[in-house]
Order: structure tokens, then sequence, then C-alpha cells
């Protein structure tokens, strides 16, 4: 499909869309073919006196907000080469401007860019070409993101929240308390991150570290639990970054492990752990020389399970999954390298 034929296949569906708007549009408070208008606000916008209003829902949710005519776009922009794609978004990208025959719909032209991952660069040439239009669409527009701020805050990564305020410093456009809600979804990010926080669990950690210093030296696992941790300081987690942090999880509880069976057994030089050996075979063999109990050797086991990396447990999100799985790990690891310093106290 070259060009031309891209332009006229995307100016069907703008052409669509301005119809949509004309029927549902300002006036009535709404935003054309998509399932939002301007007053889409938690409580509907009420707020009972005394009480802080709420600009943000209580969910953060990406597939809330949605408009067929935007689908449609979308659909197509993921069938073309990545000329195709370059040009689509740079097409609509300057319709984004006051004269354009687009101007009135540029909240869906936004939306569009948007869900493609372009929505700083299409408010920053928003603001130069389209601010102070005499159709609202600039208005419009950013009526449009405060919605999409409303609904998916969470969804929304730092480096865009700072593109979006960089882009509105100095703007004296209306923007349906914008600035308000990204600062709100700021600190909706800052909430989440530190609910990952324990002091208890970070202090074993550091005791962890001390243990394994002392008992083992530096390297490697100090290395992995400083992977492990920034996972959870960089948002949500996708699949890939799941199976990549529970893998990590495991690789730390097995690297222990096989650590202090390594020491054992070259204490005893009986030759049976070294660094070829499987995990089953360190577990078996600490379970052997009763380093481990019973009990301890069962729940040692279950961890490893718990740790694969096939996904966690569908009623459970995967970051408190890969978070339960993290902390437990980091306190099974103190208990045996604690057992570990005892026992070569001892000897």
């Amino acid at each position: 499909m070259n060009n031309y034929e891209l332009q006229k296949k995307i100016d069907v569906v703008l052409d669509e869309e301005k119809r949509a708007y004309a029927a549902k549009g300002r006036i009535r408070g709404g935003l054309g073919s998509m399932n939002i208008g301007l007053q889409s606000m938690p409580n509907n916008g009420w707020t009972n006196e005394g009480e802080i209003p709420q600009l943000l829902f209580d969910k953060s949710d990406p597939s809330i907000i949605s408009s067929p005519n935007a689908t449609i776009l979308i659909k197509l922009y993921s069938s073309l080469t990545d000329e195709g794609k370059r040009f689509f978004t740079s097409y609509l990208t300057t319709h984004l401007r006051k004269d354009s025959p687009y101007a009135s719909i540029a909240y869906f032209i936004f939306f569009v860019l948007y869900r493609l991952g372009e929505a700083v660069q299409a408010l920053q040439f928003a603001r130069k070409a389209l601010s102070g239009d005499a159709v609202h669409g600039y208005s419009n527009l950013l009526g449009a993101l405060s919605m999409i701020v409303s609904r998916e805050y969470l969804h929304i990564d730092q480096k865009t929240y700072d593109g979006i305020d960089l882009s509105l410093r100095g703007d004296t456009e209306h923007n349906f308390q914008l600035t308000e809600k990204v600062n709100l979804g700021r600190l909706k990010h800052l909430e989440r991150d530190l609910s990952d926080v324990s002091p208890e669990i970070n202090a074993d950690r550091e005791k962890l570290l001390t243990l394994w210093e002392q008992k083992i030296g530096t390297g490697v696992v100090a290395n992995q639990i400083k992977e492990i941790d920034e996972f959870f300081s960089e948002g949500d987690f996708s699949p890939t970054k799941y199976a990549t942090c529970i893998g990590r999880v495991r690789i730390l509880l097995v690297e222990v492990l096989k650590s202090i069976g390594k020491a054992i057994s070259s204490e005893k030089k009986d030759g049976k752990i070294s660094d070829g050996s499987n995990e089953h075979a360190v577990f078996d063999y600490l379970r052997t020389q009763k380093f481990l109990s019973d009990d301890e050797w069962n729940l040692v086991k279950a961890l490893y399970g718990l740790t694969s990396d096939q996904g966690a447990h569908q009623m459970v999100a995967p970051r408190e999954y890969a978070r339960i799985a993290k902390n437990m790990t980091y306190e099974i690891a103190l208990l045996a390298l604690t057992k570990f310093a005892k026992v070569e106290k001892k000897s």
C-alpha cells in the first residue's frame, strides 16, 4: 500500500469521526465515537462538602476508554510496514493544527496517537500548531487527555508524565485539572512502588548480604538481590518482566543453597557437590547431611516450585506474586546462612 492509498484509508475513518462528533460533540459534553465525555469524572464530578475532590478513578484500567473508529485505525496501523507506520503517525500528527479539516476531532487523533505511544510528541505539536483554534480542538484534546489520566494513571509511565508536564508548562488553556491529575498519577505510582517496601524484610535482606559476605564472599548473590529489587522500582509487571524476575528469585535460592552445599561438601571432602551439581542434588544433599530438616527440605522444594516462571496464579497479580516469592526467598536464604554460620562456628 503506497502513502496515497494509506492516506485515503485514514481519511475515511477521520471523516466518520467528524460525523460522530457533529452528532455527539462538545455542546452535548461528548467526544464523538469515544465512550467518554468531557465530564467523565469519578462520582460524576460530585464531591460532598468538606471532602477532597476525587480526580482519579479507584482502579487504573486501560481497557475502559474506547472508540470503534480508533480501533479501526489501530488495526490498520498494525498491518503496516515500518515505513507505513512512520507515515501513519506523521500524517495524523500533522492534522493537530488550526487549519486542518480535522481540527475539531483533535481529541480523537490524539487518542489514537496515545495508544500508539506517541502521546508526548502529539501534545507538543498540538500546543504549537493547534492552541487557540476556533473549533475547540485543542481544548477537547486536553479534555480527552485529562480523562485518560483519570482512567489509566498507573499505565502511564513516568517519562510520559514528565513529557506532559513539560509540554503544558506556561499553557493558559483550561486543561480540565490535567496538571493536578498528572501529579496525582505520579503519587499513585509512588504509593504502588512503596507498597512493596517492608522494613522487616529490608532489615533481613541486609543481614543476608552481611552474612553472605562474611561466610561465602562477595559477588553473585549481592548482584542478584540488587537486580531483583530493581524490578520492583520499575512499575508494572509484564509477563516477560514477571518471568525474568521470578527466574532471578529462583536462581538466588539455588545459588545460596548450592554455595552452602559446596562448603559442607568441601569440609567433608566427599566431592558430592560442585558447581555442576543440579539444584535437586543440592537440596537432597543438604537433607542427607541433616543441614535441612524434613520440614525445611519440603519448604525449600515448595518455594522452588513457587518460583517457576510459568506464570503467577490467576487470582494473584504478577507483581504481588513475585513480591511474596522474593520475600520468602530472602527469609529462607537468611535462615540457611544463619544455620550455616552456627554449624561452621561449632566446627
